[in-house]
């Protein structure tokens, strides 16, 4: 079972460089956050740690609902924006700054962006929880840094360099998985078991 959740969890990991072609970015996305999720389920099982499993399915979960809320409440202003025809003027002439202001002016859509940040910060933090204990079992500490970089990273996301410091966990969690064995290593101070002697 170790060997299938590194396998999902490398193949999972890796899928988000297809989003760079086109038509496939949403595919690839939902298809590594699917791979991802057995994968932390299968690591919970082996290392007998419910929270590793639990704190990833929670942090998928936390972002999904906050990005929705947070859409259904844009929308409905930029649908207000439309009717009263100065959000839709502003659009179609392609005055984008006008159209940005409109929206920031908007109390409606800062409570939206606030949910999406909010999300974004409370999934990386059971995300770098869950990390956090998978690290202390498998004996790879990368996967805690990988952890820490993904909160701090949704902490400053707010600025652009934490775009950056995301995709640094990013590259520290494909480390991580590649560089953990896929059979556990029997420790040093353990002995073998004492050979029975056969009877001739």
């Amino acid at each position: 079972m170790r060997k299938e959740a590194l396998t999902l969890g490398r193949v999972g990991i890796l899928l988000p460089i297809l989003a760079i072609i086109p038509f496939l970015g949403f595919i690839a996305t939902l298809a590594a956050a699917i791979l991802l999720l057995l994968s932390f389920h299968k690591f919970s099982k082996v290392f007998q740690k419910p929270v590793i499993f639990n704190g990833v399915l929670t942090a998928f979960l936390v972002q999904i609902g906050a990005y929705i809320l947070g859409a259904i409440i844009i929308g409905v202003v930029l649908g207000l924006s439309a009717a009263s025809g100065s959000g839709l003027e502003s659009f179609r002439s392609g005055n984008f700054q006008e159209f940005y202001k409109l929206l920031l002016d908007s109390t409606l859509a800062i409570i939206g962006l606030v949910i999406i940040f909010a999300g974004i910060i409370i999934a990386a933090y059971f995300m770098f929880q869950a990390l956090k204990v998978l690290a202390q079992e498998s004996g790879v500490p990368q996967f805690k840094l990988a952890g820490t970089l993904y909160l701090i990273g949704a902490i400053t996301s707010i600025i652009l360099v934490g775009i950056f410091i995301a995709f640094v966990g990013w590259i520290i969690h494909i480390v991580a998985l590649f560089t953990m064995k896929e059979h556990e290593e029997q420790g040093v101070g353990q002995e073998e078991p004492p050979e029975i002697p056969s009877n001739e």
